[in-house]
Formats: C-alpha cells, sequence, structure tokens
C-alpha cells in the first residue's frame, strides 16, 4: 500500500524550495567548514599503491530492460577538483580514499584496471561501471590516455556492451567524451552524474553542488547529441531536510526528470562519512540518515505516479569509503526491509514490499515525517553550522 497517510503537507514549509540561494555569505561558510574538514586530513597514508584499485563489486545493471550483472570498478584517484576548489559536496567522504591531490599517472591507472583483469573475467559482466571518486573527464583527475588504453582492454571482451562512468556535468568537455565512445568501438556510453536536486536551495545550499537544473538541461543535451546516455543520481536526505522534505524533494526531482525523458534514475542514499559536514552535524546530533521506510515510501509513490516512465534503482549504500551510519529503521526490521529493496532493485516490483510493517512504521517512522520546523532552509542551516562551529572550538 502506499504510504500516504504518514507524509503530511508540511505546509508551514511550504515555501522553502522555492528560489535560488543568494546567501552567498552562508555558502561560503557551507563551504569553508567543509574546506577546512580537508585540510585537517589531508595526509594520505605511507602504504597506499596506487597501482592497486580501491576495490570491485557485483550489482545487479539493466540491458534492454532486463536486469543483467554489473561490474563496479572503484579506481583510486587523485581525487575531486571540486574539494580542492570549494571543499566538495557536503555529504561525500569519497576524498578519503584518494590520493587528495597527489598526481596518479597514467599508467598507475591502467595498473590498477589490469589489477582487475587480472582478479577477474570481466567477459562475465555486461556492464562495467568505472568510478574513480571524482571526474573521469578531467584531465586533471585521470588522464584521457589512461581512459583510452582501459577501453583498449574493454574492446577484448565481446560480451561488454555497455560502460558506465561518473562526473560532474561541469567536468565533461566533448572531446574527452567523444574520445572515450570512439575508443568504446560502439559499446554505449553512460554518463552517471550526482543532480542530487532539482531544486537549487537544495542542490547548492544543503549540498555545495555549485550548478542548477538548467546546466543539467545543457549538459544532458550535449550528451545525447554524442549519442551518450546519462543518468542523473539523485540523493536521499540531504543535510538539513526534514525527513518528509526529503521526500518531497526526490518525488519533485523524479518528476523533473521524467519530463526531460530520462526513465532511469539512481537514488544514493546519503550516509555519514568521514570528514564531511554531514559527519560533523551526526556527531552533535544535527542529522540522521534517512528512514528505511522512506525509501519505501518513496519507491511505492514514484511507481503510482509514475508508472513505467521511471524506473528508480537504489544504489546499496556501500562506497570506496567507510560509513558510520546509514539508512536505518529501529534495528529489529533493517534486514527484512534492506532485502526487499534489493529484490525490488531486480524487477522494479513494488510488490516486493507488500505486507512489511514494523511498530516503528508507525512510532519512529512517523514521528520524523510529521515533525515541523519554523525554520526555513537558511535559517536551520545558519543555526546548526553556529552549533558545530562552537562545538569544533569547545573541543579544542
Amino acid at each position: 500500500m502506499i504510504l500516504e497517510k504518514a507524509i503530511p503537507d508540511t505546509s508551514s514549509n511550504a515555501d522553502v524550495f522555492t528560489g535560488f540561494p543568494t546567501d552567498t555569505d552562508l555558502l561560503d561558510e557551507i563551504r569553508a567548514l567543509a574546506g577546512g574538514l580537508r585540510r585537517e586530513n589531508r595526509t594520505v597514508p605511507e602504504d597506499l599503491d596506487f597501482t592497486v584499485p580501491i576495490g570491485w563489486e557485483e550489482r545487479v545493471g539493466y540491458l534492454d530492460g532486463q536486469p543483467v550483472r554489473r561490474l563496479i570498478v572503484f579506481l583510486r584517484s587523485t581525487g575531486c577538483e571540486w574539494v580542492e576548489k570549494t571543499g566538495g559536496c557536503t555529504m561525500c567522504g569519497f576524498y578519503c580514499a584518494t590520493s587528495r591531490g597527489r598526481e596518479v599517472s597514467a599508467g598507475e591507472y591502467v595498473a590498477q584496471f589490469e589489477y582487475v583483469m587480472d582478479a577477474i573475467d570481466l567477459g562475465d559482466y555486461p556492464i562495467i561501471s568505472i568510478y574513480n571518486d571524482g571526474n573521469i573527464f578531467n584531465e586533471r583527475e585521470m588522464p584521457v590516455d589512461a581512459i583510452e588504453k582501459i577501453c583498449s582492454y574493454i574492446d577484448g571482451y565481446q560480451s561488454i556492451r555497455k560502460v558506465v562512468v561518473e562526473s560532474r556535468i561541469d567536468y565533461t568537455p566533448d572531446g574527452h567524451v567523444q574520445r572515450m565512445k570512439k575508443a568504446l568501438n560502439g559499446r554505449q556510453l553512460e554518463v552517471a552524474f550526482g543532480f542530487e536536486s532539482a531544486n537549487p536551495l537544495v542542490m547548492n545550499l544543503c549540498i555545495n553542488k555549485g550548478f542548477s537544473a538548467n546546466n543539467f538541461d545543457v549538459f544532458h543535451s550535449r550528451m545525447r547529441s554524442m549519442g551518450v546516455l546519462t543518468k542523473p543520481l539523485l540523493l536521499v536526505k540531504p543535510p538539513f531536510l526534514t525527513e518528509a522534505e526529503s521526500i518531497r524533494d526526490i518525488l519533485a526531482t523524479v518528476s523533473y526528470c521524467v519530463s526531460r525523458g530520462i526513465d532511469y534514475v539512481d537514488l544514493e542514499v546519503t550516509t555519514v562519512e568521514k570528514n564531511t559536514v554531514v559527519h560533523e552535524l551526526w556527531k552533535n546530533d544535527l542529522y540522521r540518515p534517512p528512514w528505511l521506510w522512506s525509501l519505501v515510501d518513496i519507491l511505492q509513490r514514484c511507481r503510482a505516479q509514475f508508472g513505467d516512465h521511471a524506473h528508480v534503482y537504489v544504489s546499496p549504500w556501500t562506497y570506496s569509503v567507510e560509513s558510520l551510519d546509514g539508512a536505518r529503521n529501529c534495528g529489529v526490521c533493517d534486514a527484512e526491509i534492506t532485502a526487499a529493496i534489493e529484490r525490488y532493485n531486480c524487477r522494479f516490483d513494488t510488490a516486493e514490499f507488500e505486507g512489511l510493517d514494523c511498530s516503528c512504521r508507525d512510532g519512529g517512522w512517523k514521528e520524523a515525517v510529521t515533525a515541523k520546523t519554523p525554520l526555513t532552509i537558511p535559517e536551520r542551516i545558519r543555526e546548526q553550522l553556529a552549533f558545530v562551529r562552537q562545538a569544533r572550538l569547545s573541543s579544542l
């Protein structure tokens, strides 16, 4: 059943999703905190071997509407340039798994992929996803020569039909994308990107993304003109949002994607990762990752509202860095709900959620989604940043 009764319209907050953030001082505060956390933790462990990848894992992928095996390869990289420039996205701790600015050579990147090839048979996977905890088309992060060499290896496997990479939309020059597409020799190229939210206030003040939905529209048109697919990654429960707001924001963002002809989106579930703004909020009891019931509710609502126009995949909340906390319920029903989400991912069948229940659904979760605040998003961000700032000073 759709969980309508538990998601009231918090009318007192109805205006918080309008307009573009003009409070540059507040954005500067967010970036100062994010950047400071990165600088405090810039030292790279001496024992890291940059010819060995972070790791790899198998997930479900889709070709011609059917589930297939998908391999995810996590390369150890130089790190996202957006972190160097602005402190990075408020929830992203991937920088901890990178060289944190030390250049990783083309040879080292290629050696990492060769390591994976020696360990497993790539021919078992119709889809290969290559993630570098940053932007694969940014020359400062990953040399084009490394991309082309890796593609030449992939070309040796006829069974590989699609390659997925990840990049910010502002780090995707046409020339680099076209060179990779050519090197893939007819295979489908898909670029996943952190769209997070179609709402500029959430995208920029809550997440520090640094672009707008209009930028996405231009990017999507550019990729489509080159025959490249795009896959928006949407963030479930960014910091500073209530549980109900985060649900509504995802639904609005899926609707935006559908209006642009995109029928596959990934939900990325916010986890608590070290050296991030989210981590600081979490340490001070100012942030809780989303309830699993919220994920179920989002998926049921998307199915009811969009039908086959929106295939919404929930990415497993296991990443290339350790998570200190993640999506959860009361602890009693967590395993059952997580297993149902995993089954749902294989066929996008919300029937997997029928019959699921727990006392926490009408207890803790209902309380979370009915909670209201009189503060606008900028007001609550300013208040919470002040609290964190004081807590950090007190700990010195």
